[in-house]
């Protein structure tokens, strides 16, 4: 279990990430699902951001993460008809001192990395006036393979990490079918390469799709599929930490009463 230490100073979240706990990669893992690397005109000045926004249902979350890293602000608003909670850092200091080292230590598998590298070289470059900033399009070269992918030591935990923000565990009832069924999917925007490599890590076979927004996306509700995704989830060295872990919970809950899987695997009692 994730210890979360919601009076840590600066120092001693510096002292975990070089002792090489794992909660950093499962952090990696959310903002590279639902998190940005921002620098931005503000004026004749330059803002650099770092930012993570999510559903306001992981407002706990959140505050667990601000907690972890001891800066940054959270605050709530409207998008559209849903009320999200956005945890942000800003102070260019906390961001050299802090926010990099995670980073850098354990850097993101999908395009996103090229964001972060850009934003890295302008901070410790100094860049703090507009008319410096230069201008940037994200390269659409993957900086991976899915078996550079695969071979790192903290895939696993960066795992739950973009689970968390891009996984969903669903059930739902056939039109044609009496019995219900349950799915797991998982997407990624121009990330056709890590979600192979999230495929092949779960063992699945069904292809990876492209919509009409250039979202990569995986999808699975054989036995077999979901046996694999509860048997990797329960092994996994990091448990979910948000809102994640109810939907997965309720889930198993209803796994257990359809017979399809109830039948043909062992499914847990408990997470």
């Amino acid at each position: 279990m994730v210890k979360i230490y919601s009076n840590m100073t600066n120092f001693e979240a510096i002292q975990r990430l070089n002792a090489g706990d794992l909660v950093f990669a499962y952090l990696v893992g959310l903002i590279e699902g639902d998190g940005w690397f921002s620098v931005t005109k503000n004026g004749k000045y330059v803002r650099y951001e770092f930012g993570i926004e999510m559903d306001i249902r992981d407002v706990q979350l959140l505050y667990k993460i601000k907690g972890i890293l001891g800066v940054g602000k959270i605050d709530i608003r409207q998008r559209d008809q849903t009320k999200m909670v956005r945890y942000r850092i800003r102070n260019k200091s906390h961001l050299r001192s802090i926010v990099l080292p995670i980073f850098d230590k354990y850097p993101m598998f999908s395009n996103k990395q090229y964001d972060y590298l850009m934003f890295k070289e302008l901070l410790l470059n100094e860049v703090n006036f507009s008319k410096d900033l230069p201008d940037y399009i994200r390269p659409i070269e993957p900086n991976n393979s899915i078996e550079t992918i695969l071979d790192k030591p903290y895939f696993k935990p960066w795992l739950i990490g973009f689970i968390e923000a891009e996984g969903c565990f669903s059930v739902y009832k056939p039109i044609k079918d009496n019995s219900k069924v349950a799915s797991f999917d998982i997407s990624q925007t121009n990330g056709s390469i890590l979600i192979e490599a999230i495929k092949k890590e779960f063992s699945l076979t069904p292809n990876v799709y492209q919509d009409k927004t250039n979202a990569f996306k995986l999808k699975v509700s054989s036995v077999r599929a979901v046996e694999n995704v509860v048997k990797y989830i329960q092994k996994a060295p990091l448990k979910f930490m948000g809102y994640k872990k109810l939907q997965y919970l309720l889930w198993l809950k209803e796994l257990r009463n359809i017979p399809r899987y109830a039948n043909k695997f062992n499914i847990p009692d408990i997470y």
